[in-house]
């Protein structure tokens, strides 16, 4: 940078103590970088206005690059030269370095830096503008919407529908001793992929990720349907992780990235009640399936389904995306030894925390420690990779770098926890207590999922149109102490009615706080550019939390079981009913004594989640009461507008990048 300018005769009286010299030094620079930053929000909104005759709010067009572009030069000419000689005035008088000449000297690359500061300006470049490239018309909208929907419908019913398919596959194989896998080679895959996509989602673009999932995806039932062996049908449910794993998130980032912040929950309300559907409706499914026609129909469904929701996105979703990132400087950006960290790392921990409760293996055996101890090591290097050595993280720890954003994220396990918790033991305590089959105990969690879904769609237009939070977050964990609170009192004798009772008010609680804590996410990111990485991590966290509670309630009952010498029933629970008055009683209090301490868990760890919702910040929302044929798909427009005020005016001219459309 130039600072080769006359001094004035008034920087002589400048000179004073060293100490107070620095005083000066910051607070004239500090009183000079606001007052050039508000020149540059002056300067931008100016050309704004002068590229468009009827000036409308703040809504950036790629075609007014060049007209913004050339006012920031002609601006930065005058400004940064007040700006540099001020502070180089000062420098020189009080011996304090010029911050302006050090900055850039810090930041220049050098040769062993090329690669991560390409990775940098390609990270820069890509978190600008991902949404539509044209304001989507209503029709338009609900055509995208209806195709998310289907194809989220379908990578959520995978997680359950195997469930009560699982008797028929192992007889028609002939493998009882690998059936596990089944269920887990798809969770691994699911759960250790996740945060790649966010990643992917910038580097390659929404659509082009979203696209490569469902493919993933559609390979892995095609493989899982017609598997003739065991082994083939735990390789196709592992490619139908990796595929349903970005489907998943894909299908929240694109949300975002089409709806601006104030009527994200509306939408996402939505996501929410087709989840909530697949979750109960996948083991109906997959009753129907085995007993009526065949179980490969479990995975042949989502062909033609999924190809109708594919069909709808490959034709009506256009998402921007930069025109001149090469495959090469992306690929050349990626963090490898993050991701191998954490996909070891994640790998390792669910095998652990699988076979524990599955009984594979006692939890003090060799292989269990050894695999948790080394996964949780594996995740402190990741940790420590992530925030000192990684240019370009796939997760930067800045996304937990504030109180309020880790107590945001720290519930957002808790809720995984508790309601994948729940949806898979409460069906095994109807099975065990009212001698529900499968399909009974199914119907029995309607009322729980119906009343999610109606509090998820209310509460999502409540906070549209307030603008608001954490008091639903707050509401939403208060009832959750209360519900799980109340299931402590389940026993062996507790009725039906009582039963969904206390599953209505669990049910609001979900209702209140799935949606609302992505929200909650979305609102406190400093830079929007982050919304994918954000949004992955989200994801992967109430997966994680899923996992852990499916895990430590399976350890419970096994170790109340084994108190009564019942420790077969715990891999078929349906055969209790069965039993003899004499032999059934003991075995169903062990039963339900071991899940009353996995509700006594989710009562406290409930109860922590309300403490940590406390503790959110509360963010206001801008943005429209509503999405018209006018914004609709303009996401998250304003909110990039706001941080390219906030950005150095020097960077501003680089993040005008030329978009196309996939």
């Amino acid at each position: 940078m130039d600072n080769d300018h006359s001094t004035p005769t008034q920087a002589s009286p400048l000179v004073v103590h060293p100490i107070e010299a620095k005083g000066a030094a910051d607070q004239v620079s500090n009183t000079a970088q606001l007052a050039f930053d508000a020149s540059a929000r002056a300067s931008l909104t100016t050309a704004d206005n002068t590229c468009t005759p009827n000036p409308t709010p703040i809504s950036f067009n790629s075609s007014k690059a060049p007209s913004l572009s050339s006012s920031l030069s002609s601006f930065t000419a005058a400004g940064k030269e007040h700006y540099d000689h001020t502070i180089t005035t000062i420098s020189a008088a009080s011996g304090v370095p010029n911050p302006t000449t050090s900055t850039a000297a810090r930041n220049s690359p050098t040769p062993s830096d090329t690669t991560a500061t390409d990775a940098r300006a390609a990270q820069q470049q890509l978190g600008q503008d991902y949404g539509p490239k044209s304001p989507m018309s209503k029709s338009r909208q609900i055509v995208v919407f209806l195709g998310i929907l289907m194809v989220l419908f379908l990578a959520a019913l995978d997680q359950s529908i195997v469930t009560t398919a699982l008797p028929s596959i192992s007889k028609d194989f002939n493998n009882f001793s690998e059936i596990s896998w089944v269920g887990t080679g798809f969770l691994l895959t699911m759960t250790a992929i996740q945060p790649l996509y966010g990643v992917a989602a910038d580097l390659a673009g929404r659509k082009r990720t979203m696209m490569f999932a469902n493919a993933v995806f559609f390979i892995g039932s095609a493989l899982c349907g017609a598997a003739q062996s065991m082994n083939m049908l735990i390789i196709g449910r592992a490619v139908q992780g990796i595929g349903g794993s970005g489907i998943l998130t894909l299908s929240l980032i694109l949300v975002a990235d089409i709806v601006p912040l104030r009527n994200r929950g509306k939408y996402q309300s939505l996501t929410a009640f087709v989840y909530a559907l697949a979750s109960v409706f996948g083991p109906l499914l997959g009753g129907v399936f085995s007993d009526n026609v065949t179980w490969r129909w479990a995975f042949y469904i989502n062909l033609p389904v999924g190809a109708v929701g594919m069909a709808l996105l490959v034709v009506f979703l256009h998402m921007n995306r930069p025109k001149n990132l090469s495959l090469k400087t992306a690929m050349r950006g990626l963090d490898y030894a993050g991701i191998g960290l954490l996909i070891g790392s994640i790998i390792m921990i669910l095998l652990g925390l699988n076979w524990g409760a599955d009984a594979k293996y006692e939890w003090n055996s060799a292989v269990i420690l050894s695999l948790l101890i080394i996964g949780v090591l594996v995740m402190v290097a990741f940790l420590v990779n992530e925030w000192k050595l990684a240019a370009n993280p796939i997760i930067p720890l800045r996304l937990l770098g504030t109180l309020s954003l880790g107590m945001t994220y720290f519930p957002v396990f808790v809720d995984g926890f508790v309601s994948m918790g729940l949806l898979f033991f409460l069906p095994l305590y109807s099975q065990a207590v009212h001698g529900a089959s499968a399909i009974e105990s199914g119907v029995e969690l309607l009322p729980y999922v119906c009343m999610s879904s109606v509090v998820a769609i209310i509460v999502g237009q409540l906070t549209s149109r307030w603008g608001t939070y954490k008091e639903f977050i707050i509401f939403g964990w208060v009832a959750g102490v209360l519900s799980t609170g109340l299931m402590v009192l389940f026993d062996e004798n507790t009725g039906r009615g009582r039963m969904v009772g206390i599953l209505l008010v669990q049910g609001v609680s979900l209702g209140a706080v799935v949606n609302t804590q992505l929200l909650a996410v979305h609102a406190q990111l400093k830079n929007p550019a982050d919304m994918a990485l954000a949004t992955s991590l989200w994801t992967l966290l109430r997966t994680f939390g899923g996992v852990f509670g499916v895990a430590l309630g399976g350890t419970l009952v096994q170790n109340s079981l084994s108190t009564a010498n019942a420790n077969k029933y715990a891999q078929n629970i349906k055969g209790i009913a069965d039993l003899s008055p004499e032999l059934r009683a003991p075995v169903l209090k062990a039963f339900v004594e071991g899940l009353q301490k996995f509700f006594i868990l989710l009562a406290a760890l409930s109860g922590l989640a309300l403490l940590a919702s406390f503790l959110i910040k509360k963010v206001a929302m801008d943005g429209s009461d509503d999405i018209n044929d006018d914004t609709a798909g303009q996401g998250n427009v304003q909110e990039l507008e706001d941080a390219r005020q906030q950005q150095p005016v020097e960077k501003l001219n680089d993040s005008l990048h030329p978009l196309s459309t996939v």
